[in-house]
């Protein structure tokens, strides 16, 4: 079973990773293929002369028929989505599905048409993420709306590590996105399991106990992390429990022991009262039903969906007597999974999920010792040694102190989720005295995570940019480590573990190189440019109201996957928020050697200005201000700083917004290089990049940071027009994402992520 379930697994990751999906007839004809070689493999096997060749033909059909349903799958999904790039104004009918979201000027909720189209696209049975701003009308879930909605297609940034929109909606059956431009109707809905968990959420909002007591509860009883702070995100982040207030598998996994040894006690008790049934697997009905009546309280997430089926999956072999160890229930639950959400294994959910149950079912076997409490130490570190290679993989970080802190956290939050039951039923009758123990005995433990995220950066190890060699490495070390090996070798692979936390960096670029990155931050500016020792961020992206930047988003990410541990200047062109919204943020992670400003706000800031003309070199690289004296006196635009960098081979101006007129004042300093690039200014504005700009400079390539259908046009079909015209290729973050250019020896050369990472959804 192993062999067939790794090749039917590898077709689907394949598929997973398509840049285009082939067309329905293809795929179609592959299932075909897959089933009739499934025919011809089952006669060689019964056939003595050929059973050689059976397994091989086998193996093909299940490849063809795992990379032609996830192919299927996936034209499914696309065909469901919502076509128009553009916004629509479309009119439709729905119930609000789920908990809404809400800020202080906003609520974002699932809304399921029940009726309307949308510029010929049928909308009924349809969900989307809709969005409410400045409204008196406080959403409530199931209820039934008619509303006007501005409609678009989802799109994510194409960056390293960002969070993928598009991703997230076909994995949650998300058609389309909008905000609501006018709500024409409001019926109060009552729905059973909706109306619940809001009652449950007002309730626990109205209790007399801290803020982030409130967060917590809701956060686990109801799977909404919306009132959990910033700061408790950090220290669930520093000390690697981040999984532990974020419902998941772990939680399934707890109320799936809790139901265990509750219905095991109610089976004793049976028992004693003369029960004359049969009551031998009372406990994993129990277990099963406590749990999916949390899963259901908790908002029934995708990624508690998948442990709840990993627990049914592996309770039910011994429920109805299947013959079948855990290994094989581990791969039948995963095989399932995948069939029934194929793109799930491009999240880290599900391989972590996964991952930890493996090392369990692997500590299983080896068990030696009967003491609970080693028993208790040894799984937690199994599980923290079975998820590091993928923890580097997909965070770049782990903490060595891990394991110690979660065998206490794992153990109160069990403990916790184990109160909540009586608290809840105490509560319902007036006495509320037990939940308020466990929100005060909720804020010691923040208070004990806090001080830990104190000293738990000195255990991080972060790795960035891991190679593929060092992670097998790494891999192999941690398997040994926890075989039942001899000592010595166990040292030798300890050893071997230790190493590869510390691989080695790429090579670093030579004296006179350098490499700019111009980040997709939407209807931003964020460029990174490095040198072989130094490194500059030149803007920040945007930050809004609700708390989202495109800095923590985006930005952050692509700092650490590029080694970025020390910024030596960061320059905020201007004071707009889409240039400096993320400076804040980026300060609490960063302390930057300098700051440069354009546009001065404060007088403390003087200092800090970008002068004009000032130059200076690093590692090879000449750097210099090219905004004139007089920009002070403009508008605000106008106040960017602009930078001019290089060498011989390679130069790019970045205009940050400055216009036409500030164009027109630098033209009397060009400086000749074999390549010369332009990240064009205002995003492409008509008010910038003019002719005789482009005609003077002689710009071989120009690079936009522009968001995707932005209400502002940009670029400028005028601006595009004046480029083509000046024979200048354009490279634009809204299509191709986030884009490099890196110096060479014969001038620039330029990528983007899209190119590299190309997925079929996107």
């Amino acid at each position: 079973m192993p062999v067939f379930s790794v090749v039917y697994l590898f077709a689907v990751v394949w598929v997973a990773y398509l840049a285009e999906l082939p067309d329905l007839l293809t795929s179609a004809l592959i299932l075909l293929f897959g089933l009739f070689t499934t025919l011809l493999g089952l006669f060689l096997k019964r056939t003595q002369l050929a059973r050689i060749y059976s397994k091989i033909v086998l193996l093909l059909a299940v490849f063809c028929i795992g990379f032609s349903l996830a192919a299927l799958h996936g034209r499914y999904l696309l065909g469901q989505q919502f076509s128009d790039s553009a916004a629509r104004l479309c009119t439709a009918n729905g119930v609000v599905v789920g908990l809404p979201q809400v800020g202080e000027s906003y609520s974002r909720f699932i809304f399921k048409v029940t009726e309307g189209d949308c510029n010929g696209q049928v909308l009924a049975s349809r969900k989307i993420s809709v969005s409410l701003y400045d409204s008196d009308y406080q959403v409530n879930a199931s209820d039934r709306l008619r509303l006007e909605l501005k409609l678009r297609s989802f799109r994510g940034n194409y960056s390293v590590d960002s969070f993928d929109a598009k991703l997230w909606a076909l994995n949650n059956g998300i058609h389309a996105r909008g905000y609501v431009r006018k709500i024409i109707t409001v019926e109060k809905g009552n729905s059973l399991l909706f109306g619940l968990r809001h009652k449950v959420r007002h309730w626990i909002t109205a209790q007399d106990i801290s803020t982030q007591a409130k967060a917590s509860l809701a956060a686990l009883m109801l799977g909404d992390k919306s009132a959990i702070s910033s700061e408790q995100w950090q220290h669930m982040r520093s000390t690697g429990t981040l999984h532990l207030l974020v419902v998941s598998g772990l939680h399934i996994g707890i109320m799936v022991a809790i139901g265990w040894w509750l219905f095991v006690g109610l089976r004793s008790v049976l028992l004693m009262l003369g029960w004359r049934y049969s009551l031998v697997f009372l406990p994993e009905l129990g277990a099963l039903s406590l749990s999916f009546s949390y899963l259901l309280l908790a908002g029934a997430s995708l990624s508690t969906q998948r442990a709840w089926l990993m627990a049914f999956v592996l309770l039910a072999g011994q429920w109805l007597s299947v013959r079948s160890n855990l290994w094989q229930r581990w791969w039948l639950a995963l095989l399932i999974i995948i069939s029934w959400q194929p793109l799930s294994v491009v999240q880290p959910g599900l391989w972590l999920s996964f991952a930890a149950v493996a090392s369990l079912i692997a500590l299983q076997g080896f068990r030696t010792s009967k003491s609970k409490y080693s028993v208790l130490i040894k799984s937690q570190c199994w599980v923290w040694l079975g998820l590091t290679p993928l923890l580097l993989l997909y965070f770049q970080q782990i903490s060595l102190i891990a394991p110690l802190i979660n065998l206490f956290a794992i153990s109160f939050i069990s403990l916790l989720l184990m109160l909540l039951i009586p608290a809840l039923l105490l509560a319902l009758i007036n006495y509320d005295q037990m939940l308020k123990l466990l929100a005060v005995t909720l804020d010691y433990y923040w208070q004990l995570l806090a001080g830990l995220d104190t000293y738990s950066q000195y255990f991080l190890v972060g790795i960035s940019g891991v190679d593929g060699f060092w992670l097998l490495l790494l891999a192999l070390g941690c398997l040994c480590v926890i075989l039942p090996i001899s000592r010595w070798l166990k040292c030798i692979a300890l050893s071997v573990w230790l190493v590869t936390l510390y691989p080695p960096k790429d090579a670093p670029l030579q004296k006179n190189q350098f490499k700019l990155t111009l980040i997709d931050v939407g209807q931003g500016l964020a460029v990174l440019v490095q040198t072989r020792g130094r490194n500059l961020l030149f803007d920040t992206g945007a930050a809004f109201p609700s708390g989202f930047s495109y800095y923590s988003a985006v930005v952050k990410p692509q700092l650490v996957d590029s080694g970025v541990d020390k910024l030596d200047l960061l320059v905020v062109s201007h004071a707009d928020n889409d240039h400096s919204g993320g400076v804040s943020l980026l300060q609490q992670d960063y302390s930057p050697g300098a700051i440069h400003r354009g546009m001065v706000v404060t007088s403390e800031q003087i200092s800090d200005a970008c002068r004009s003309d000032d130059r200076w070199a690093w590692d090879g690289v000449s750097f210099h201000y090219r905004q004139p004296v007089t920009a002070a006196s403009y508008k605000r635009n106008n106040q960017s700083c602009v930078l001019e960098l290089g060498n011989a081979q390679c130069k790019i101006i970045i205009m940050g917004d400055a216009e036409k007129k500030i164009e027109t004042l630098l033209l009397a300093s060009v400086i000749n290089a074999r390549q010369r690039l332009l990240v064009v200014g205002h995003h492409g504005s008509n008010t910038s990049t003019s002719e005789e700009f482009l005609r003077r400079e002689n710009f071989s390539s120009a690079l936009i940071s522009n968001g995707f259908n932005n209400r502002y046009g940009h670029p400028h079909s005028k601006v595009l027009s004046r480029l083509k015209s000046a024979a200048v290729s354009v490279h634009r973050t809204d299509l191709l994402g986030t884009i490099t250019v890196s110096s060479t020896a014969s001038g620039c050369s330029i990528s983007s992520y899209k190119q590299q990472y190309k997925r079929y959804w996107w």
